[in-house]
């Protein structure tokens, strides 16, 4: 019987595409909050907190998402923003999940918590 040597399968080289990006930023413990759709690559090279302070700045909200965005803004007066528990100070990949569409598009998810620290309480001294 002859040696049969198997060839290594060639497969061409896959690129990913940059994905879209659909930011959400919700305030404290709510469950919803301001969904942002962001084209594929227009936010390469930005870090999710740019991203996050860029879509605050923005004046073309409705009248609901206003008051998503008033009780985001109440919420980073003394807060700040987490994502999966960690400072927003990476690129957006590093903290999102690629999801589909109904139709079975792939985007990238990335949801985004305006947290403040819980008010209340006395500070603890150590003496009980």
């Amino acid at each position: 019987m002859p040696d049969i040597q198997t060839k290594p399968e060639e497969k061409p080289e896959k690129r990913e595409k940059p994905l879209p990006l659909v930011l959400e930023i919700i305030p404290g413990q709510a469950g919803e909050g301001l969904v942002v759709v962001m084209e594929p690559g227009s936010y390469e090279g930005s870090t999710l907190k740019e991203l996050c302070d860029q879509t605050l700045k923005r004046s073309d909200f409705s009248i609901e998402e206003r008051q998503v965005l008033e009780d985001i803004q109440r919420q980073l007066d003394g807060g700040k923003l987490l994502c999966q528990g960690r400072d927003t100070n990476e690129p957006p990949h590093n903290f999102g999940t690629v999801e589909e569409t109904a139709a079975g598009e792939a985007y990238l998810y990335v949801p985004v918590r305006a947290i403040k620290p819980q008010e209340g309480g006395l500070p603890w001294s150590g003496d009980l």
